[in-house]
């Protein structure tokens, strides 16, 4: 099978408009400096912020907000209220710069005044950019926030930003009196108990290095309790263990309490019991959970021959079959892969996908998406489907069916999916759940905080060069014209088409868009980079989600 390439997604693919546009996004320049008169930057912020590409909207902000001028918080608190489309990451977007320049500087009676005109669950991001910079100074506050009345992601939000807060500057004892009263308390609602239970645990994370000591020894107690509870929901027994393993230094225990109340009292450099639960392997990562999104770079770059250094990283050659399990599959080892089929850097994901699917169990669930220009699912799986041995079946030979474009001029070893998208195809494993898929405010989404993925395998072999929101527009001086996805410049003309935030290095605006999609979702996101990817990008992603980054080098990496 052909994938085919869309034709809205990249300038290259455009066709007729090639006459009035550059081949591809500009290559950006580095950020201008903030004057000192406040006026002459707010005129070029409104020129900016009039501009059609999001690229120069959101450069107009930074400009604003870099000048930390209190009249600058004001328009951009305005902007927050009546953003233009697309609405959702203007506020988003907005949100983050305004916080990253105001930390420490804005009166917290104009940020709450900020937030209570805003309290829908899709502002939680809102909430917890404006409090995560002061939230260990006011716990009593946070406690309102807690026990309060808004929208139970917001309160969630409230305290990931305590959390937050407790990862930068250390244990603070205030907020393990709170984890305790809201242990003692727990909303009856599934997804309410879910986001407190799992918030707690997030503190208990954060505050690591104190566990085994009062007063959050006796915290995480009682979380780990919660675990062997009816009441508690199945995917927060998940979260609660993948937290405590990372917080004790220790492997995965598993889903029942007596596991973790045995390692609490260990000493931390000590052996520790059995009890962890089965492993998913994604080459040489492993990770405990039950649904899985494989977000995989189908970019023309993942063409390229696979080299000799990258298959000494991948690993060695197949042996014979293992024999087969009781759900249909082979039991996996690490050197199943039949290099016999690899070629490409593409051909190598599959097998590794075909390797990681044989070890899942019709209890578990998986998703497919592949990223180029845009995200694409695999037909099979439009959304997280049980991984029945049909299921599996039909993902696999859908997999093996796509076939590759010839080479071009600038596409030298054959057409894909085209650029890296890397964030449509996050974005999209965040929206999908065993159900459906959500369409905005995805991170916030009941059913997807319920049924969507607990665990991303994120593989790419480049860095970022595209994002979903590429418009025509006017280059300035300091913008140079080129192919982001080969770095090859070309001749500058009168438009040129501008990729968003989402795809500028050095890729903040991409790791705090990653920070926002997990801020309560908690999914574990373990990254694999191939050759030329990015893996500082990596490393930061994965951090993110408590897993795991590892790089396949290329020639002369």
């Amino acid at each position: 099978m052909r994938i085919p390439k869309p034709a809205d997604c990249a300038s290259w693919a455009l066709g007729p408009l090639l006459a009035l546009a550059a081949l591809a996004a500009p290559i950006l320049s580095q950020q201008e400096p903030t004057g000192a008169d406040y006026e002459s930057v707010l005129a070029r912020y409104k020129g900016y912020v009039a501009r059609p590409s999001l690229q120069k909207r959101t450069k107009g902000r930074e400009l604003l907000a870099g000048t930390r001028d209190p009249r600058a918080l004001e328009v951009l608190i305005q902007s927050y209220a009546k953003p233009e489309e697309p609405k959702d990451f203007v506020r988003y977007l907005i949100a983050s710069k305004t916080m990253r320049a105001f930390q420490g500087k804005a009166q917290p009676e104009e940020l709450a005044a900020w937030r209570k005109k805003h309290d829908d669950a899709a502002d939680a991001w809102l909430w917890f950019e404006t409090l995560r910079y002061t939230a260990e100074k006011d716990v009593p506050g946070i406690r309102d926030i807690a026990f309060g009345k808004d929208d139970p992601f917001v309160r969630a939000a409230a305290l990931e930003a305590l959390a937050e807060r407790g990862r930068r500057v250390g244990s603070n004892m205030e907020a393990a009196g709170l984890c305790l009263e809201i242990l003692n308390d727990l909303p009856k609602k599934d997804v309410e108990r879910a986001l407190m239970l799992e918030a707690v645990a997030s503190l208990v994370h954060a505050n690591h290095r104190r566990l085994r000591d009062d007063p959050w020894k006796p915290v995480a107690e009682l979380l780990i309790r919660n675990l062997d509870e009816e009441d508690t929901p199945h995917r927060s027994k998940v979260v609660i263990a993948r937290y405590l393993a990372d917080a004790l230094k220790s492997p995965n225990l598993g889903l029942e309490a007596h596991w973790w109340l045995n390692e609490l009292e260990r000493k931390p450099r000590g052996s520790t019991g059995g009890g962890a639960t089965t492993t998913v392997p994604f080459f040489s990562l492993r990770t405990t959970g039950y649904r899985f999104a494989y977000v995989i770079d189908a970019s023309d770059s993942m063409l390229q021959r696979v080299t000799d250094r990258e298959r000494k990283d991948l690993g060695p050659t197949t042996g014979a079959q293992k024999p087969e399990a009781k759900e249909g599959g082979f039991v996996p080892e690490e050197s199943d892969i039949d290099w016999g089929r690899v070629i490409t850097r593409f051909d190598a994901a599959r097998e590794y996908i075909r390797l990681s699917l044989s070890s899942l169990s019709p209890e578990h669930e998986f998703a497919i998406i592949l990223f180029g220009d845009s995200a694409v699912p695999l037909k099979s799986t439009p959304r997280l489907v049980p991984a029945t041995p049909k299921n599996v079946r039909a993902a696999l030979f859908e997999l093996e069916r796509i076939e590759a474009g010839p080479p071009t001029e600038k596409r030298i070893f054959g057409q894909l999916l085209g650029q890296t998208n890397l964030h449509a195809g996050l974005r999209t494993a965040f929206e999908f759940t065993g159900k459906t898929s959500t369409k905005q405010a995805e991170y916030v989404d009941s059913r997807a905080l319920v049924d969507g993925a607990d665990t991303l395998f994120v593989l790419t072999d480049g860095a970022p060069s595209t994002d979903d929101y590429v418009t025509k527009d006017r280059p300035e001086a300091d913008d140079n014209a080129g192919d982001q996805e080969t770095g090859i410049s070309t001749q500058k003309t009168e438009f040129l088409w501008f990729y968003g935030p989402y795809a500028e290095p050095p890729f903040d605006d991409l790791v705090e868009e990653v920070r926002r999609l997990n801020l309560v979702r908690r999914a574990e996101i373990h990254c694999v980079g191939i050759g030329e990817a990015n893996h500082d990008l990596m490393k930061r992603i994965a951090n993110l989600g408590l897993g795991q980054a590892i790089r396949v080098r290329g020639e002369g990496k």
